[in-house]
């Protein structure tokens, strides 16, 4: 019954991208005396959701990400469970992502304002240092993101910039711990170390930004070749 209660408080309107193991909902949340707010749902995809492993490692980001309350990364409000899945209710971004306005920027064959350019990096910064300094009772959390791309930097219609997706993380308050020599992210903005798969602290993230700044200012990939290995 609490379950239902839960998903009830949730109206699904549309999909808005689907990933390889969850997919990600806009949603109206319903409160008292006709109250609603547009939210952002990211829900485990149904075929892995009796996979303890990828349960766990969405669990990793629900907790971890609950920890977050900064300007420039995207806030979780809630956790739950319906229809035998887990789901995240994030705040929604109304706008787009950083790899969708360099499309834009291309497609116009224009370069990228260096202003915004550098805005949006220093912003990024911001929201990372913001995270790389989390302590929990004095002791720090150790939070790399190990994703910092493109697409998991969110560019609202008034300009606010927002990291999300925290699903890569490697915290200390993990549940399930990252296998050894495992690489996790987007090839073009590894870090030697992680493409390595050797050990990773914030300066990995620090990289990523230093890449996605490059990439914007010269109006191309740094690193990228015809296959994965290449770049």
């Amino acid at each position: 019954m609490a379950d239902q209660q839960q998903q009830q408080r949730y109206r699904v309107i549309d999909r808005l991208a689907s990933g390889g193991m969850a997919e990600v909902f806009i949603a109206e949340s319903a409160g008292i005396e006709g109250f609603k707010k547009k939210v952002a749902i990211k829900r485990v995809l149904p075929h892995l959701s009796e996979k303890k492993r990828f349960i766990a490692m969405f669990l990793d980001e629900a907790r971890l990400s609950a920890h977050l309350s900064h300007s420039n990364v995207v806030q979780v409000f809630d956790i739950g469970v319906g229809d035998n899945t887990y789901f995240i209710v994030m705040e929604f971004v109304d706008g787009a992502d950083l790899k969708q306005v360099i499309k834009h920027v291309r497609d116009q064959n224009r370069p990228f304002p260096i202003e915004q350019a550098i805005h949006i990096c220093l912003k990024m910064c911001e929201g990372l240092a913001y995270a790389h300094e989390l302590q929990e009772d004095g002791d720090s959390l150790k939070v790399v993101h190990r994703d910092i791309s493109p697409p998991n930097v969110l560019i609202s219609k008034h300009g606010e910039i927002k990291i999300v997706d925290f699903g890569l993380a490697k915290a200390s308050t993990q549940l399930e711990k990252s296998e050894a020599g495992i690489i996790k992210g987007k090839f073009s903005y590894l870090s030697p170390e992680a493409a390595l798969g050797q050990p990773i602290d914030a300066r990995t993230d620090v990289f990523a930004v230093g890449i996605i700044l490059w990439e914007l200012l010269a109006g191309r990939r740094l690193f990228l070749g015809d296959t994965d290995l290449e770049t």
